[in-house]
């Protein structure tokens, strides 16, 4: 079927598709002179192009989105489909995505947006899952209480750029995200900005490590006073924060609130209808990759 170039154009995937190509395509040079065999029969920018449409179209079973690509001519015409992958090779060639691929890309994204890292948050969110999820665990959230589900812990730049994420069950408690701060060590960052559940040692420790300040509500735990902190990191934290200037600063925490807000609300994030950690992982992690290239395509207009 013959579909008119102006209702390609028109299509609001288009453009997504299209920002997804120029930046997929210096990777791609980076990736061929290392690729050996026989050429795929859906490239990976295809396959990444139709997971990102799942998101967009709120689809959550891969047997729903061969369906929906089956009879959307004018996106399959977009993405240079003759024939619909069926579910199996969709979650075949997703899986290998996610393990090394999708990093690579979301991290090209990342520095494409030129975020302001000069003041970064970090904190996690509530994802509640089906009460017949096996493989959900129960948790505490300030805003739900007791919940069983996931939860999305984050690093947002100051401009709402999700720098690097990290997602587990929910009994995972906010400062064991050791291994999410590690991942910053490449960014240049000056203060990260967190909660009270972050007023930890370890991560104070971290972070000096790092060459970057962590700042967070204070947590006296057991403590009376002040006098009672023994780490020197955490008590110069306390005092930081009683004064007129570390309170200014840590008013900007609320901008990875508002990430979690738009990503939940316009995007769908927390969805109790997908059960598994992996496909609610999956379903996070294209999420916030649509995000990113959106937010590309919108500074670009």
């Amino acid at each position: 079927m013959i579909v008119a170039l102006n209702k390609i154009l028109d299509n609001p995937f288009y453009a997504i598709c299209k920002k997804l190509q120029k930046v997929y395509d210096k990777l791609d040079s980076k990736l061929k002179s290392k690729s050996l065999g026989r050429p795929k029969k859906y490239s990976d920018l295809q396959i990444i192009q139709c997971l990102l449409y799942k998101v967009m179209n709120r689809i959550y079973c891969l047997r729903e989105l061969e369906w929906k690509l089956s009879t959307d001519i004018l996106t399959a015409k977009l993405l240079g489909l003759s024939d619909i992958p069926d579910h199996s090779t969709f979650c075949i060639r997703a899986k290998e995505i996610e393990k090394s691929l999708f990093y690579q890309i979301y991290r090209m994204f990342v520095l494409l947006l030129s975020p302001d890292l000069r003041i970064c948050s970090i904190d996690s969110t509530a994802l509640r899952s089906s009460r017949f999820d096996s493989e959900a665990k129960s948790g505490k959230s300030t805003r739900l209480g007791w919940y069983k589900g996931y939860k999305l812990h984050l690093v947002s730049s100051a401009d709402l750029v999700p720098l690097e994420f990290h997602f587990t069950t929910a009994n995972v408690y906010d400062s064991n995200c050791k291994d999410l701060i590690l991942k910053l060590k490449d960014y240049d960052i000056f203060a990260l900005l967190g909660d009270a559940a972050y007023d930890s040692v370890k991560l104070f420790n971290l972070c000096e490590e790092l060459s970057f300040h962590l700042v967070t509500d204070v947590n006296l735990r057991k403590s009376k006073s002040v006098d009672n902190i023994k780490n020197e990191y955490r008590k110069r934290n306390y005092y930081f924060m009683d004064s007129p200037i570390g309170e200014k600063i840590y008013k900007q925490r609320i901008t990875i609130e508002r990430l979690f807000s738009i990503l939940k609300l316009r995007y769908d994030l927390e969805n109790p209808r997908l059960h598994g950690l992996h496909k609610y992982k999956s379903h996070v992690m294209w999420t916030l990759f649509l995000y990113l290239i959106e937010k590309s395509v919108a500074n670009d207009q």
